[in-house]
């Protein structure tokens, strides 16, 4: 039975595969960036796997893994529940001297 260490997904033209490798993450990422692929995505596998197994894994870690669009929107929405307002300070460094001795570090 053949195992592999690395599984992950890339897409080429319109069609999105799910990949599973040997090797290390950055290696397989070049060969494929180089082929033209896009949307390049591994991760290593916590011990050698067969293929349907590798897979399965890289399932499970995308649907315990939230988009970054899902996460920017509950946070929208929270701080709109909440009512929270962000509002600049005026110039955070205006009372700090960088360039004073007093304090241990300085620059």
């Amino acid at each position: 039975m053949k195992t592999f260490t690395i599984v992950g997904k890339s897409t080429l033209g319109q069609q999105t595969k799910i990949r599973v490798a040997n090797g290390t993450i950055k290696a397989r990422t070049a060969v494929l960036a180089r082929n033209g692929h896009t949307d390049i995505q591994f991760v290593e596998l916590p011990e050698a796997m067969a293929k349907a197994d590798a897979v399965s894994f890289f399932e499970a870690q995308e649907i315990m893994t939230p988009k970054f669009e899902d996460v920017s929107a509950d946070i929208l929405a929270r701080e709109d529940e909440l009512d929270i307002e962000f509002t600049p300070e005026e110039d955070y460094d205006s009372d700090l001297d960088f360039n004073s001795t007093a304090s241990p570090i300085h620059y």
